[in-house]
C-alpha cells in the first residue's frame, strides 16, 4: 500500500522533455507544486541536461528538486532500470558519460529508422531527431516520426507492430550490467536505487542489481498493486535497503495522463536516501 498521504510528501521519478517526457524541467516543477509535493524527483534516462533548469525553477516555486538519472542495465537478458540520485550534473566525468550513452542511443534510433525504411516505410531520421528537440533520442520518438508519416495511427501501434520488444524494426539498447552502474553511480557520490522492481516479474534480476550494491528499491510506484508493493518493502527491510517511490511520470505521453504526484512518499523515505548521500560523500 502506498505510504499515507499528507503534508511533506514527495514524487522521486520524474521524466522531462530531456529524455522522452513532454513536460519541460520548470513545468515538471510547476506541476509537482501545483500538486502539494514538497520535493520532486527529476529522473530523465541517460542525462541529467535538465537538472540546471529544474534547480533554477526550484528555487522560483518553493520546492525542493532531487537530482537523478534513470540508467538500463541487462540481467541475463532482463531489461532492469537503475535510478541514481544526488550525482553532480556538473561534473566533467558525469557528463562525459551520459553524452557516450546519447551516442549509443542516436546511433540506435538510426537503425530502427534504417529497419523501416527496409520494409518500405519511409519515417527520416532527421524527424526523430528533430522531435527529440533537446532530450537523448528514444524510442518514443520514432514512433510519434512513425506516426507522423502514415506508417501507424498511433504511438501504440508502433510499438506492438514495429518497435517493440519483439518488434522487426526493434533494435536492442546498449545496456550497462547492474555492477557497472552502480559503481558510476556510487563512485561518483551518488545513491543507486532500483527503478519499478515489479515490472521485470523476476526477482533474481533484482538480487542481482542488490548483490551488485544497490543501496536501495522503487517500493512504490503506478506499476505495483498492493502485493508488489508489500514484497518489496519487505525485500528493502530484509536487506536492509533505501525504500523510495515515484509516479514515472512522462508528462501526458502515457495514455495522456501526466500522472505526476499520484504515487505520493512521505518525506522521511526522502530524508533517509540524503543521508546515505552525505555518508557517501564523507
Amino acid at each position: 500500500m502506498v505510504p499515507t498521504k499528507g503534508p511533506g510528501v514527495v514524487d522521486l521519478h520524474a521524466h522531462t522533455v530531456y529524455s522522452d517526457g513532454l513536460l519541460t524541467p520548470g513545468q515538471v516543477v510547476r506541476e509537482a507544486r501545483n500538486r502539494g509535493l514538497v520535493a520532486v524527483g527529476i529522473t530523465d534516462h541517460d542525462t541529467m541536461d535538465g537538472i540546471g533548469r529544474a534547480l533554477t525553477a526550484a528555487r522560483r516555486d518553493g520546492i525542493e528538486v532531487v537530482p537523478g538519472v534513470e540508467l538500463s542495465c541487462n540481467v541475463s537478458g532482463i531489461d532492469l532500470h537503475m535510478l541514481g540520485y544526488y550525482l553532480d550534473h556538473q561534473d566533467s566525468e558525469v557528463h562525459g558519460f551520459f553524452l557516450r550513452l546519447r551516442a549509443s542511443r542516436e546511433d540506435r534510433a538510426r537503425q530502427m529508422v534504417e529497419r523501416l525504411g527496409a520494409m518500405g516505410h519511409g519515417v527520416s531520421f532527421d524527424r526523430v531527431r528533430d522531435i527529440a528537440g533537446k532530450g537523448a533520442i528514444g524510442r518514443p520518438h520514432v514512433a510519434q516520426a512513425m506516426v507522423e508519416a502514415g506508417v501507424v495511427a498511433g504511438t501504440d501501434q508502433a510499438f506492438r507492430q514495429y518497435i517493440g520488444y519483439d518488434g522487426p524494426a526493434y533494435v536492442p539498447k546498449a545496456r550497462l550490467s547492474p555492477d557497472e552502474a552502480v559503481s558510476f553511480i556510487r563512485g561518483h557520490g551518488g545513491v543507486a536505487v532500483v527503478a519499478h522492481p515489479g515490472t521485470y516479474r523476476r526477482d533474481e534480476a533484482v538480487y542481482a542489481a542488490i548483490a551488485a550494491g544497490a543501496d536501495g528499491v522503487e517500493v512504490w510506484h503506478p506499476d505495483h498493486g498492493e502485493r508488489e508493493a508489500a514484497h518489496y518493502a519487505e525485500m528493502a527491510q530484509k536487506n536492509g535497503l533505501l525504500m523510495t517511490g515515484g509516479s514515472d511520470c512522462h508528462g501526458g505521453r502515457k495514455a495522456n495522463h501526466i500522472y505526476l504526484g499520484e504515487v505520493q512518499v512521505p518525506y522521511r523515505y526522502l530524508a533517509a536516501l540524503k543521508r546515505r548521500h552525505r555518508r557517501r560523500k564523507g
